[in-house]
């Protein structure tokens, strides 16, 4: 079963919360984590979709353009990497647009993914498929089916389904989660993946493919680069920021060997023929 392989990606201060002086100011880094995870993909045959902040078009062009022509997928992670559910539709709108044009310039082909800043897609913020619809957007992979305290859906679908909305269908690819004990719990990726012990991500991921479920497996660029600089935020995410950056390489390496990847829109236009184009 092939999977899908997602890249949120994004310098190690563009998720986090400092203040924006900080961020003008802070060492940029992508290039670090970037050419080492293209590298372990390239030695697994395996490809991604990375989603792209609209800012890394130009700052980070030849970056971007290297993503693509290593024929890896390009999608949108938005502008501002703020939370979606405390924008209006308008901004949102905007911020879409102005990402989606960007990106496509750079790369010269349609950007058609989309995955929104922190998952956050909530109850609060469904109407943003609709938008992302209108605006041409035809897979998503921004609904996590967990409760948590930024993020989450915990009733929502955990297969890939078609969204209808008064714009057209998109297809979503909700974050992968397995069922214990009548709870969802996240099968990997990200801060999951890093605290997890490889064991328990095999068996996760495994008890998808038991499942008939493709997995939908997510990471960030600077998880591959430990040695970024340490600032001060809310203590909670950085905990999750933080934790155990030094095992991401070893564990992504046994990941890629054992499991296949490719894009999020292979998988989904796999599981619905023609919904896609």
């Amino acid at each position: 079963m092939k999977h899908a392989f997602t890249v949120d990606l994004e310098d190690w201060y563009q998720g986090v919360p400092i203040a924006q002086a900080k961020r003008a100011t802070a060492e940029r880094r992508l290039h670090i984590g970037t050419e080492r995870l293209l590298t372990l993909l390239q030695s697994n045959n395996a490809k991604a979709t990375f989603f792209a902040l609209g800012s890394i078009a130009r700052e980070h062009p030849r970056l971007l353009r290297a993503i693509s022509d290593a024929g890896h997928d390009i999608g949108s992670h938005g502008l501002s990497h703020d939370l979606l559910y405390e924008m209006t539709p308008e901004r949102f709108r905007e911020e879409t647009r102005s990402s989606v044009k960007d990106l496509a310039h750079c790369i010269g082909r349609d950007v058609r993914s989309y995955r929104a800043a922190y998952f956050s897609i909530t109850r609060r913020s469904l109407w943003a498929l609709d938008i992302l619809a209108a605006e041409g957007i035809k897979f998503d992979s921004s609904i996590f089916p967990v409760k948590n305290w930024r993020y989450g859906i915990p009733d929502y679908s955990r297969r890939p389904i078609v969204v209808t909305t008064a714009s057209g269908p998109i297809l979503e690819f909700p974050l992968s989660t397995r069922r214990v004990l009548g709870r969802n719990i996240p099968v990997t990726g990200g801060a999951y993946f890093r605290i997890y012990p490889w064991l328990l991500t095999r068996a996760n991921i495994h008890a998808a493919e038991r499942e008939g479920l493709p997995v939908v497996f997510y990471l960030h660029p600077w998880e591959l680069d430990p040695d970024h600089p340490v600032v001060l935020f809310k203590a909670k995410a950085m905990a999750t920021h933080y934790v155990n950056l030094r095992s991401t390489e070893r564990k992504l390496a046994r990941l890629l060997a054992e499991f296949r990847f490719t894009t999020l829109g292979e998988v989904l236009t796999d599981a619905f023929p023609g919904l896609g184009s």
